[in-house]
């Protein structure tokens, strides 16, 4: 007997109905036995009826079990299909994952490029930094060394040489015979000298003698204007024209060609009258000089320094022009 297809809730119905019918038969049986009204016959038909009972209740079970299990069978598909699903929506996700990691892993070997070339970039401006400094340093020393002999040299020519002691020798005064002496005459009168005649002459102003001296230079008697330069700091060391002799004395030497004493008069200039405006101008002759001397390493230096020092004069651009360097655009 082939199961017949019917829905969960008509085979509950039917297996509760034949459980039913199952349980009168068997009361039934049970009465017919004790009652001894049923004969050998009806009691087999009725084991007979039994046992189909059995055999359909049997059919019911597999039928319900056979069917539990095909509905079983579609959910475990349905599972499978949404796990299918899950997994290639996964797959998915783990694509784009990986699409992502390896554009990171990209970026990141293009920063980590960058970095390592930044770092050795910096390494390399630091240890340049390092070796200017260390450059500079060793030009300083050596400038200070070479400032240091021009005072030596310059102290050497400054210094007045030992006076000669020499005595003055007094002439005899003249004796007149008694004879020759002079016969005053008692009517003449004896003139007297005048209190104007009696005072100093006066000394010219420090000015006059400052213009004299520029004079000579403008004329071209450098000798000459030294020496009026010269005499003009012998009395006045310290006045108002002193620095702007010091400089024209330095600029005498240099127009004549001694660049070795107009590099030590520039010097003298500098530290004897360090905040004189004419200190630009005087450390771009020294530098100049330095040049001329065939000294170029001193020449840059002391051109550098006044670059350093006085970065807006004329003279600094100057400078500039004979290291090479342009001059900065205006903005």
């Amino acid at each position: 007997m082939r199961p017949c297809k019917t829905s969960p809730m008509n085979l509950k119905n039917l297996q509760k109905l034949f459980f039913g019918l199952y349980s009168v038969l068997c009361f039934l049986s049970s009465v017919f036995i004790f009652t001894g009204c049923a004969t050998t016959e009806e009691v087999g038909k009725v084991n007979y009826g039994l046992n189909e009972l059995k055999s359909e209740v049997l059919d019911i079970k597999e039928s319900s079990q056979a069917q539990a299990q095909q509905q079983k069978l579609e959910a475990l598909e349905k599972e499978v299909g949404s796990l299918q699903a899950a997994q290639e929506l996964s797959a998915k996700n783990v694509s784009d994952l990986t699409i992502q990691l390896q554009s990171i892993t990209s970026e990141f070997r293009v920063l980590t490029g960058r970095f390592e070339e930044s770092r050795y970039q910096s390494e390399k401006v630091s240890a340049e930094m390092i070796s200017e400094r260390a450059r500079l340093t060793s030009k300083i020393r050596e400038l200070e060394t070479v400032i240091s002999e021009l005072n030596k040299k310059l102290e050497e020519k400054v210094a007045p040489p030992p006076a000669a002691k020499k005595e003055e020798e007094k002439k005899p005064e003249e004796v007149k015979p008694a004879g020759e002496a002079k016969k005053t005459d008692p009517g003449e009168k004896k003139e007297e000298a005048k209190p104007e005649d009696k005072k100093d002459a006066q000394k010219p102003d420090v000015k006059d003698i400052y213009m004299a001296a520029y004079q000579e230079y403008k004329d071209g008697r450098t000798v000459a204007a030294r020496d009026k330069f010269t005499a003009l700091l012998k009395d006045h060391p310290e006045g108002e024209y002193s620095d702007n002799a010091r400089f024209w004395i330095a600029e005498s030497y240099y127009k004549d060609g001694n660049y070795e004493d107009a590099i030590l008069a520039y010097e003298e200039l500098l530290k004897k009258n360090p905040k004189t405006n004419k200190a630009p101008g005087a450390l771009l002759k020294q530098g100049l000089a330095f040049y001329a001397l065939k000294d170029d390493k001193t020449g840059k230096i002391i051109l550098e320094k006044l670059i350093e020092k006085f970065p807006d004069t004329e003279q600094a651009q100057a400078a500039k022009k004979k290291l090479g360097k342009g001059a900065p655009k205006k903005k």
